[in-house]
C-alpha cells in the first residue's frame, strides 16, 4: 500500500509538474520560443528575462536601446518618422558591453534590421570596458543550452507570477499586451524639477582638477565600433544622453569636468569616421540641460526630452560630424567650464 501511494505521488507530481512546464512553454511568458500568442494578453516589464525573446522573436526592422535613459521613448513617434517598424529594448544600469551584445543577437536573430538608435550614457564612455551587471541576469534564457531551459519552464515563480498572473490573469481582467510605447516609460510616475532632484542629492565638496590622462579607447572601439564595422548595412544613430546641469556641478565640484569634457572629444574623433554611425549630442541644447522641469534626477529625463530627441534625428538636427564637432566641443567647454554653478542652489 505504501509502495503504491508513493509511487501514485510521484506520478501526480511528475504530471503536475509536466502541466506547469508545459504550460509556461506554451504561453511562453519571455517569449524565449515564440512571440506573443494572438488569442492571449502579455504585460511586458521584465527587462532583462523578456528583451533576449523580444529581439528573437518579434517583428521589427528597427530597434532603440540603451538603458533606463531610453525607457521613456515611444516606438509610435519613432516609426513615424523613420518609416520603421520598431521595438524598445531597455537596460537598466547597463554598461556599454551589455547593450552591445544584445544588438548583435538581435542583428543575428533578424536579418531585417536596418536602424538602431543607442544611447551612450555619458558616464559610462569612459568607464571599464568590461563592465557587466552580468549577476542580474537569467543566463539560461541567453545561452543556447536547451536542457537548462529547466530554469525557466520547471520555476514556480514563473509558472505563477509570470505565465499565470502576468498572461492568463492579465487577458482575462481585460488587459491589454504592452505596448512598446508603455513598456517600462515611468514618466507619469515620478515629479519633475528643481525641488525633487535638490532633495535627492548632496552636493560634494568642492575639490582641486584632477590629473588628465588620455581616454581609454577600448569602451568605445570593442562595444561600440566593432559592430559599426561589422554591418554596413545598418545605420546606427548614436546619441549622448542628455544629463542636466546638475550632473555637469557634480563632476566639476569632484574635479573631473573638463577631463570628461575632453574624453567626449577624443570618443568623437574615434566615431566620425564611419558613414553608417550618426552621431548626435544635445549638450548644445543649453536650455534644455538647464531647465530642471525636464529631469526627475540628475539624469533622468522627461518623455519630452526622448521626443525631441528622435525629431531631431530624423530632421539631422544636433548632429555631431567631422565638419562641425571642434566647434561644437568647444562651445559646449565654454558654456560647461563657464557656468555659474552656484546659481543652481540659490
Amino acid at each position: 500500500m505504501a509502495k503504491h501511494w508513493c509511487g501514485s505521488f510521484i506520478v501526480f507530481f511528475a504530471l503536475l509538474m509536466a502541466g506547469f512546464g508545459g504550460l509556461t512553454i506554451v504561453i511562453d511568458p519571455y517569449f524565449h520560443y515564440h512571440k506573443p500568442l494572438e488569442s492571449l494578453e502579455y504585460r511586458i516589464y521584465n527587462e532583462r528575462y523578456q528583451n533576449d525573446g523580444i529581439v528573437k522573436h518579434f517583428d521589427y526592422d528597427a530597434l532603440i536601446t540603451g538603458t533606463s535613459m531610453i525607457q521613456n521613448f515611444k516606438t509610435s513617434e519613432m516609426d513615424a518618422l523613420f518609416g520603421t517598424h520598431s521595438i524598445k529594448i531597455p537596460f537598466s544600469g547597463a554598461a556599454y558591453k551589455e547593450v552591445s551584445e544584445n544588438i548583435e543577437r538581435a542583428i543575428s536573430a533578424n536579418s531585417n534590421l536596418k536602424t538602431v538608435v543607442w544611447g551612450l550614457d555619458y558616464n559610462r564612455f569612459y568607464g571599464d570596458f568590461n563592465a557587466t551587471r552580468y549577476e542580474s541576469y537569467p543566463t539560461y534564457l541567453y545561452d543556447d543550452n536547451p536542457f537548462n531551459d529547466v530554469n525557466y519552464f520547471f520555476n514556480k515563480s514563473v509558472a505563477i507570477s509570470d505565465t499565470y498572473k502576468n498572461v492568463i490573469e492579465f487577458t482575462n481582467e481585460g488587459g491589454h499586451t504592452t505596448t512598446f510605447d508603455e513598456y517600462n516609460n515611468w514618466n507619469g510616475a515620478h515629479v519633475f524639477g528643481k525641488e525633487a532632484i535638490l532633495s535627492q542629492i548632496s552636493r560634494p565638496n568642492k575639490t582641486q582638477d584632477v590629473a588628465y590622462s588620455k581616454l581609454n579607447p577600448q569602451n568605445i572601439e570593442q562595444n561600440v565600433l566593432t559592430l559599426v564595422k561589422a554591418h554596413a548595412e545598418i545605420d546606427f544613430y548614436l546619441f549622448w544622453t542628455p544629463y542636466s546641469i546638475i550632473s555637469f556641478d557634480i563632476e566639476n565640484q569632484r574635479g573631473e569636468l573638463k577631463n570628461i569634457l575632453k574624453w567626449e572629444k577624443e570618443a568623437i574623433e574615434l566615431m566620425y569616421p564611419y558613414k553608417n554611425l550618426h552621431l548626435y549630442s544635445f549638450f548644445d541644447e543649453f536650455d534644455m540641460i538647464t531647465d530642471l522641469d525636464n529631469y526627475k534626477d540628475i539624469l533622468h529625463y522627461s518623455e519630452d526630452v526622448n521626443s525631441y530627441i528622435l525629431e531631431s534625428m530624423a530632421k539631422k538636427d544636433h548632429e555631431v560630424t567631422a565638419d562641425n564637432y571642434e566647434a561644437y566641443c568647444q562651445n559646449i567647454w565654454d558654456f560647461y567650464t563657464q557656468y555659474d554653478y552656484d546659481s543652481i542652489y540659490e
